[in-house]
């Protein structure tokens, strides 16, 4: 929409409504000559006026090489530069700002020079504390990753050498070893193996959520068949079925992180499922959007508005699982800026599905 539209201008409106917009707006001609700017523009650049010329007090003598009034007026619609970044002879600290420029066909009440000539409404929204904000995250997302990096080292060297001690007190202590101490060793080395299984998929996350993807053109039917294939043999131990049915397409995508998203949802299917008889897994695809559907007991409805959240665990029966899976996938498309839902019916099965940004939304 035309920046004046969204004003409610008609073909005469009053500077006195631009006066009262938090946008810095200043009208110019075609000689980039300020003939009026509102109370905005003054306080942002109280050694702007009437009659100066615009550029003058940005990039001196020439035009600046971002303006878009030229533009404007060879198209006769407004354009818009989202973020540049805007630095006066009086101002050595640049600002980053989104500058609109439209054709200013009506005539405000008040007064922006007389006559005909073309001129141009430009308004400049301050974004600098989007931008500072954005940069602060990113400084914590790296800050972030460093801590991830030395918590699973600094995690995992201990479990390491406790592995190796508890390995050395079986070899002194002998076999067969005495029920209670049998027991205790196997659940030290079961917890030990827990928590490397943490620290690894702590790591993980801070790769997908920090690292940049791998994109190449990739055959999706062909990941989800290597994606069946890797699951064959625990499938066939619990007298499931895996299938790969569809359309499926090329995509442009980090192949890896793929894999690990059917991965995760094939491995979430035969954990939650593997009382149900006649298990069957499909990995569909139609219209650019893919699915893992199986026939187990479906997701309970109070749980599946936080399946995709971490550490969310809908089955107590599942033992040895973080509830990150779901997390993960979730976190994969939204690194490719696609999606991931789910359909789910208890008693019914359940159907999650994935998308990348150019499949037609659900």
């Amino acid at each position: 929409m035309n920046p004046l539209e969204a004003l409610g201008a008609g073909p005469e409106f009053s500077a006195y409504a631009l006066d009262l917009i938090p946008q810095e707006a200043v009208v110019i001609d075609r000689s980039y000559t300020i003939l009026w700017l509102n109370r905005a523009k003054r306080l942002a650049h109280p050694d702007l006026e009437a009659g100066m010329k615009c550029h003058r007090a940005f990039e001196n003598d020439a035009p600046c090489h971002f303006c878009l009034a030229d533009q404007a007026r060879e198209i006769g619609q407004y354009v818009r530069n989202p973020v540049c970044i805007l630095t006066g002879p009086r101002r050595n600290v640049p600002r980053h700002v989104n500058i609109t420029i439209a054709p200013l066909a009506g005539r405000l009440r008040e007064g922006t020079g007389a006559g005909d000539e073309p001129r141009f409404l430009e308004l400049v929204d301050n974004v600098e504390a989007i931008y500072q904000s954005h940069s602060e995250l990113e400084r914590l997302n790296h800050e972030y990753e460093n801590v991830i990096y030395a918590l699973s080292h600094d995690l995992r060297s201990p479990l390491i050498s406790i592995e190796g001690f508890l390995n050395k007190i079986e070899k002194i202590l002998g076999k067969p070893l005495a029920e209670p101490m049998a027991h205790s060793l196997d659940r030290i080395h079961a917890n030990v193996k827990i928590m490397n299984q943490l620290v690894n998929v702590l790591l993980d996350t801070s790769r997908i959520i920090t690292g940049i993807l791998d994109l190449h053109e990739t055959d999706m039917e062909r990941v989800a068949h290597e994606a069946a294939e890797r699951f064959a043999a625990q499938a066939a131990e619990q007298g499931a079925l895996i299938e790969v049915n569809g359309d499926f397409k090329v995509e442009t995508c980090d192949r890896v992180r793929i894999s690990q998203v059917y991965a995760n949802l094939i491995g979430n299917a035969l954990k939650h499922c593997s009382r149900t008889k006649g298990l069957k897994i499909e990995l569909g695809a139609g219209n650019g959007v893919y699915w893992v559907r199986d026939n187990g007991p479906g997701i309970p409805r109070d749980f599946q508005d936080v399946v995709f959240e971490p550490f969310s665990q809908g089955s107590k029966q599942v033992k040895e699982s973080f509830g990150m899976g779901m997390n993960i996938v979730f976190r994969i498309m939204q690194k490719h800026e696609g999606e991931i839902w789910l359909d789910s019916n208890e008693g019914r099965g359940t159907t999650v599905f994935f998308a990348f940004k150019s499949a037609p939304h659900h």
